[in-house]
């Protein structure tokens, strides 16, 4: 069971390094802020992380639409860690999250 969230987490995860690029031809995406109730979009930088952390999980959602995140903390929040992420599986990488939010689709 483990292994298959690993899976499906690190596949939702390459979808976000795959998706549409942005005019800087970074890859963007969506990810859904639970504390905030919003969307924000993010950009994924290629940017080699330390094991070190702060580090915020990130698991797959739809809230914001198909093929989008959710998190915890966003910016404003106490301990929002800034667009570092982790996932279930240990995979770390960096998407800040660009405002301003705002609510998901009905």
């Amino acid at each position: 069971m483990t292994r298959t969230i690993s899976a499906l987490v690190l596949a939702a995860v390459v979808s976000l390094v795959t998706a549409t690029t942005a005019s800087a031809g970074n890859p963007r995406g969506v990810v859904y802020v639970v504390s905030q109730g919003l969307c924000y979009e993010t950009v994924v930088t290629p940017t080699e992380l330390p094991p070190q952390g702060p580090y915020q999980l990130i698991t797959p959602s739809t809230v914001c639409g198909p093929g989008t995140f959710m998190t915890d903390l966003g910016p404003g929040d106490v301990g929002y860690a800034g667009g570092r992420w982790i996932t279930l599986d240990g995979k770390m990488f960096e998407c800040p999250l660009l405002g301003p939010g705002y609510p998901p689709p009905q």
